[in-house]
């Protein structure tokens, strides 16, 4: 039960932010870039704030491994001072930027988009994300003696207190969720202080309001700081703390929001663009049909399948026979059902990354280059439903062909060696669907960026391969995409009937955090990847 609020509650975190964005941009003109722009600016607040906290940290200023004991007061005052700056001058820098080169931009729907894209992406990662890894590493260790793990008495502690407040109600799996949602409604209050300086085009009379965000912004996570520390353990006492210090903001906020006549909005149907998207998905996947493209991909699916289990029984026979090579062959060893997983493995994951980039590439520079999109567009559609209908087809064919191909490997897996498990299988198959799909949402990406085919191919591949490259990085890398992998191997290794890293000690080796890090930042990256090709194709003259 636990795991699966768990999940519900990351998948939510993620999506929340996509969801409000979405009905903002339905109420209003704020193109979604706006969106991008603040999860920009949160990015580069990092890239300062991570590095000051670490340096203070040295200083004796915030908790390191120089010095852990002190004041709450002091840790929660710098903690809030550094975020407060570091956040809220990036903020500012971003309107600085709209108010240079999209004047028009800089209102009051966009600031809302813009402090939705800067809260929507540190729930993705802080939220999203470093729950999933937290989670998949300590829900494991449930029912285990953890004075079996060899940990000094301090860590046991700590260990033993953050597995009980994880695993303690199902309920509790919901508390990230409902302290991302507070954190999203502070980033609204916030971006709207900010905007505030650069409303009326006068920064120089109304400047005060930024020092004023920082100020507040450092109040927000003071309470938080202090009120984690203070109540751990007590979620009811941490949210009052919360509502206490958030409540002042929401009224100023709500007063703002009237007064720039946001309460008169009003929302067209939904149901029309929705069903045009479900138009234009089923128009995507009658062209593949007609094209025989699709069923050339199913039938390569379907052959890397069953040749998987081929290749893994009869590699031996096959060095054997060529001729020079006969010597080589007594080195290899006898094949095991768990080779035939590392080849189904091998020859999915390289073939599919080829495959998403090759088709993608095209999807959207293709269409403009032959004036098909022109056409298209004209009639009733949003350009949303125009990019997410290719991918919402593209998802149909890979998982189609990814059936297909589960289908092939379990028959000649079971007649060549034995029986799979099939839980383990079809979660294996499943994770390489998910992987295989942020290398689709990137390319999309690429596709609407590029002016050609080539272009759009080229920067569709470099975006794949930095997101691999970045997997390499130490400590954080497990946590993207390229994590995934290694969890399917390790899931294929227990469908042959193997039970690798079955110990308690291996779950806190980081394998175990990687796992659900990688899922949860591999749906992010899916997500983002659309809103920023939504946002380009929204802005690009068609």
């Amino acid at each position: 039960m636990i795991e699966f609020t768990y999940i519900i509650s990351i998948i939510l975190m993620i999506l929340l932010p996509v969801g409000l964005a979405a009905g903002l941009r339905r109420l209003s003109p704020a193109p979604w870039l706006l969106f991008g722009l603040g999860a920009l600016t949160f990015v580069l607040s990092q890239v300062v704030h991570l590095p000051l906290n670490d340096w203070l940290a040295e200083l004796g200023w915030l908790p390191g491994e120089a010095v852990n004991d002190l004041p709450v007061w002091r840790v929660a005052l710098t903690a809030g001072l550094t975020a407060g700056l570091c956040e809220e001058l990036a903020r500012s820098a971003g309107y600085l930027l709209l108010s240079k080169i999209r004047p028009g931009w800089v209102n009051l729907p966009g600031s809302l988009m813009l402090g939705l894209g800067h809260g929507g992406i540190e729930a993705m990662v802080f939220g999203g994300v470093l729950t999933a890894a937290t989670a998949s590493a300590l829900l494991p260790l449930r029912g285990v003696d953890l004075t079996t793990l060899g940990l000094p008495a301090e860590q046991l502690t700590a260990l033993g207190t953050q597995l009980e407040s994880l695993t303690g109600s199902p309920w509790q799996a919901f508390y990230p969720l409902m302290e991302r949602i507070l954190a999203i409604s502070a980033h609204l209050t916030l971006s709207l202080m900010v905007w505030k300086a650069f409303a009326r085009r006068n920064l120089r009379r109304d400047w005060f309001y930024i020092p004023l965000a920082i100020l507040y912004h450092a109040a927000i996570d003071y309470v938080a700081v202090w009120a984690t520390t203070t109540y751990a353990g007590q979620p009811l006492r941490y949210l009052l703390a919360a509502l206490a210090i958030l409540s002042p903001g929401w009224v100023w906020a709500a007063w703002t929001l009237r007064r720039g006549g946001m309460n008169r909005l009003q929302a067209g149907p939904l149901g029309g663009e929705l069903g045009v998207f479900w138009v234009a998905t089923v128009k995507e996947l009658r062209q593949a049909w007609r094209t025989r493209r699709v069923l050339v991909i199913w039938a390569v699916f379907l052959a890397f399948g069953m040749l998987s289990p081929l290749l893994a029984r009869f590699t031996y026979e096959i060095v054997s026979s060529m001729e020079g090579a006969e010597m080589f062959a007594g080195l290899i060893p006898p094949p095991t059902i768990a080779d035939a997983m590392t080849q189904y493995l091998k020859n999915l994951s390289q073939f599919g990354f080829i495959l998403a980039i090759l088709l993608a590439m095209g999807a959207v520079v293709g269409e403009k280059e032959r004036g098909v999109a022109p056409m298209i567009l004209s009639k009733p559609m949003a350009r949303w439903a125009f990019i997410a209908s290719k991918f919402a087809a593209q998802f149909t064919v890979y998982l189609a062909g990814f059936l297909l191909a589960a289908i092939g490997a379990y028959y000649y897996t079971l007649f060549l060696f034995g029986p799979l498990e099939v839980g383990n299988f079809l979660l294996l198959n499943g994770l390489l669907l998910l992987w295989l799909l942020t290398f689709v949402g990137l390319s999309l990406l690429g596709s609407t960026l590029g002016k050609s085919t080539v272009a759009a191919g080229g920067i569709g591949l470099g975006l794949c391969v930095a997101q691999m490259l970045l997997g390499s990085i130490p400590r954080w890398g497990a946590l993207l995409p390229g994590g995934l992998m290694g969890w399917a191997t390790l899931l294929g290794q227990k469908a042959a009937g193997l039970s690798p890293g079955g110990d308690a000690a291996s779950l806190l080796s980081g394998a175990a955090a990687g796992q659900g890090g990688a899922a949860a930042s591999a749906l992010a990256i899916i997500v983002m990847s659309l809103v920023l090709a939504i946002g380009t194709f929204e802005q690009q003259e068609i």
